[in-house]
């Protein structure tokens, strides 16, 4: 059947995907500067009986250029009630079938200058327009200058109730009150606009949803206390959920040295466990007003990223982006530094007074897009929007989500994700009716149960879906910012609920409203419809987590089976993207790898990106996947080696000592040290301590001794990496090593073995010395024995010098027996 959309609906629906300031999702709409020739204040009753007087209020504007005389407004109406719910729509535009009954008319002004404005009042007794049965009636209100030309129209609808209220129809309504947004951050300290500060105030769009919700008066003042103390927002929030390839054991403790200067290890990481518990303090209701809502019930729909950002914005400081469409454009975005958000300490304070005691029911974190993630392999993602989301909810509204709801993105689910929602322990299920649609013949509103083949693995509760009417979705979405635009929305949610509850539908039917997580209508609006649905004699209101199927035997076939209509194919985020989202969760693995026991702090980061939010928008989400890989690579850098001065060795051996920083302000980390020399033939690296923790904000030194071999420079490459080798920075720290002490030890050495080779040769020469002088001797003692005929026994010396020897025929010197040279 056909529903009701205006091209301003349209318009705003796609201004909710936006994040950026110029089309931001929380941005509030403007309204148009033209004005209405005619605008219809109020219309009353919005229900009318036999016994009722239609009252109808406004004001005429001449928007012509010239001047018109004797203006007036009258009404006009038909005695015979729409037949069907597709018929509304054609009467609304104006272009279809015109009805022609009269009634009351009054005469607004003699003449209406350019520009001029007068207000109207038409009143007329009900009994009086003859109408015949329980029904809703087209009801035109024009404006006509005295020659029967139309100055302005408006076009709405008159729901009546018959002459006997007994014989009222009725049908359930359960309503799903949405607390939405687009994400709002890139990393965890930069928002991408100031529009969620500005939707949290009293006058913004999630401060009127809140409001209105609640249907009670929030103080949306200050007052004396200490939000942040409060709220909780002082204490360190708990640690994500792990992510993908996370480890969850802490790395092996091991022992360094450390500085002076700063702790290290165990002694600077006291309070790193604690769990911050923000929802223990001033969410029990006593200081801030009845935690319990009055009037119609509604189910709370939050987005968990959502609540998470405006816990953000209330704890401390944060960065506003300036044009985060720069990104993209290699432009800085520029940025700005904001305290922490007062409005949003409040709404946050009002938020658990409101919804302690209704019933929550949330989506995954970020409404990531499960259909794609699951299609592409990434299990583990998927698997961390749910549990990231459960923690969001609790520290920010302090009740937890009920976990047997599902709201799957965009209200669609194929095998996969109904098969992984069921596994996670969900059986009810938040649908959009082309998920389930009626059935084919079908010419009445079907109820909004409907029941689903159960899942291996999922809970033992009977699953079923609860789709969303999207006529009623449509009507929500009407304009009401504008002149007469609430009333005019007001009196077609009148009129399509009529319509629904006096079809012939044959037993008992609940329709569920839900406008959706974009939902941006007027305090109004918001406040109006829950009104109606208590004040309409065909509205029973109803609590969502009351809604059941029927028995078995009771039960009607009136939609068809779970499906995946081709639009939920084609708008999914696209492989390609998701890969490159890959890419950042490889660097986020990176840096978890060497944080103390298993925390994955990018992991909500990621998650945003993932969100169903991009789809047809991922040039904004490369601008935020740029944003926060720049951010890991930053926080990488905080964990380092300071570069210290060149090492000189004025002997063979010494020892340097490497800093290494841990500038992260909150996480302790456990890193490998890696230390070689480029030449470990002039220089080599003794054994030193490799692993160690070092608390946030803390340093430590580690000592390595060194041994040269050779005189020269040599350099040392230092790098830190996790426990499976993997560098966590692109570029070692070189330290260049000088060995300067080996000239003295030469010295030193080549006169040790100078003594050496002295001491081994002194023996022979002293024994080749001795040896000579017993030649001599002998030689003497030979040459001293005296001849026969000797007077005194001793040679004549001179005699024996002077005497020549002999010479042969060739010339060669005779040698002595002794084979001595005779001369020489």
């Amino acid at each position: 059947m056909r529903r009701f959309a205006s091209a301003t609906a349209v318009m705003a629906m796609t201004a909710g995907l936006l994040p950026i300031p110029a089309t931001t999702a929380l941005a509030e709409p403007g309204n148009d500067e033209s004005v209405e020739p005619l605008v219809v204040e109020r219309v009353t009753p919005d229900a009318v009986d036999a016994d009722s007087t239609l009252r109808v209020s406004g004001v005429v504007t001449n928007t012509t250029a010239d001047g018109v005389e004797d203006v007036t407004v009258r009404i006009r109406y038909s005695r015979s009630p729409f037949s069907g719910r597709e018929d509304l729509d054609e009467f609304a535009s104006g272009h279809g079938w015109q009805p022609g009954a009269s009634g009351p008319d009054e005469d607004v002004a003699a003449s209406l200058e350019p520009d001029a404005s007068e207000e109207f009042s038409l009143s007329v007794p009900v009994e009086d327009l003859g109408l015949s049965s329980f029904g809703v009636y087209p009801l035109v209100i024009e404006a006509v200058d005295g020659d029967g030309e139309r100055l302005g129209a408006q076009y709405t609808f008159l729901p009546f109730t018959g002459e006997d209220d007994e014989d009222v129809p009725s049908v359930d309504i359960a309503w799903v009150w949405p607390l939405m947004a687009t994400p709002q951050r890139a990393d965890d300290d930069t928002f991408l606009s100031d529009a969620l500060a500005g939707s949290v105030g009293e006058d913004g769009r999630l401060g009127r949803l809140l409001e209105a919700g609640a249907q009670s008066d929030l103080s949306f003042e200050t007052g004396d206390e200490d939000l942040v103390e409060l709220l909780g927002l002082d204490e360190e929030p708990p640690e994500a959920t792990p992510g993908p390839e996370a480890t969850d054991e802490p790395t092996e403790d091991a022992t360094a040295e450390p500085s002076d200067a700063e702790p290290t290890g165990d002694e600077a990481t006291g309070g790193e466990d604690a769990e911050a518990s923000p929802e223990a303090e001033g969410s029990d209701g006593e200081e801030t007003g009845s935690a319990e809502s009055a009037g119609v019930p509604v189910t709370w729909a939050v987005d968990p990223a959502t609540l998470d950002d405006i816990v953000r914005l209330a704890r401390e400081s944060h960065d506003v982006l300036d044009d985060p469409g720069a990104v993209s454009e290699g432009s800085d975005p520029g940025r700005e530094e904001r305290p922490a958000d007062v409005a949003a300490q409040v709404w946050l304070r009002e938020a658990r007074a409101a919804l302690a005691e209704d019933t929550v029911i949330a989506t995954p974190y970020a409404s990531v897009d499960l259909a794609s993630l699951l299609r592409n392999g990434m299990e583990a993602d998927a698997t961390a929007s749910l549990e990231t989301g459960r923690s969001a909810v609790e520290r920010a509204l302090g009740v937890a989500a009920d976990s047997s709801f599902a709201l799957p993105a965009d209200g669609l689910m194929d095998d996969a994700v109904y098969a992984f929602l069921s596994g996670d322990g969900a059986h009810r299920f938040l649908l959009d009716e082309s998920a389930m649609p009626a059935a084919s013949g079908l010419s009445t509103t079907p109820t909004a149960q409907a029941a689903l083949s159960p899942v291996e693995g999922g809970p033992e509760e009977e699953p079923f879906a609860l789709i969303a009417d999207q006529g009623l979705a449509d009507v929500l979405a009407m304009p009401s910012r504008g002149p007469g635009e609430s009333e005019l929305a007001l009196q077609r949610f009148a009129a399509e609920t009529a319509m629904i509850a006096g079809e012939n539908a044959g037993s008992d039917r609940v329709v569920v409203a839900y406008p959706g997580p974009d939902w941006n209508p007027s305090a109004e609006l918001a406040a109006g419809v829950l009104e109606a649905s208590d004040s309409l004699p065909w509205l029973t209101p109803e609590r969502l987590e009351d809604v059941e199927l029927a028995d078995p035997d009771d039960r009607e076939t009136t939609r068809r089976a779970l499906t995946y209509p081709e639009r939920g194919y084609t708008d999914e985020l696209t492989s390609i993207y998701l890969g490159q989202v890959a890419d950042v969760n490889r660097d986020v693995r990176l840096f978890n790898s060497v944080l103390l026991g298993g925390s994955d702090p990018f992991r909500p980061a990621v998650l945003r990106m993932e969100s169903y939010h991009w789809r047809e928008r991922e040039d904004i989400a490369g601008a935020i996947r740029s944003l926060v890989s720049d951010s890991i690579d930053e926080r990488l850098g905080d964990v380092r080696i300071i570069p210290g001065e060149p090492v000189t060795l004025a002997s063979s051996t010494g020892t340097t000592g490497i800093v290494v920083a841990n500038d992260l302000e909150d996480e302790t980390v456990h890193v490998i040290l890696s230390v070689y020399s480029e030449n470990s033939e002039r220089l080599s690296v003794g054994g030193y301590t490799r692993s160690f923790e070092i608390a946030p904000g803390a340093k430590t030194t580690v000592y390595i001794p060194l041994t040269a071999r050779i005189n020269g420079r040599t350099e040392l490459q230092a790098s830190l990496q996790n426990e499976a080798g993997e560098p966590i920075s692109a570029h070692a720290t070189v330290i260049p090593v000088n060995a300067t002490g080996l000239g003295t030890q030469a010295l030193l050495i080549s006169g040790i073995g100078l003594l050496i080779l002295v001491a081994a040769l002194a023996p022979r020469a002293v024994r080749k010395w001795l040896r000579g002088q017993a030649a001599r001797a002998a030689r003497n003692a030979s040459a001293g024995d005296t001849p026969e005929g000797s007077s005194d026994g001793r040679a004549d010396a001179s005699g024996a010098a002077a005497a020549k020897p002999s010479t042969d025929a060739t010339g060669d010197t005779g040698h002595d027996a002794g084979g001595n040279d005779a001369t020489t």
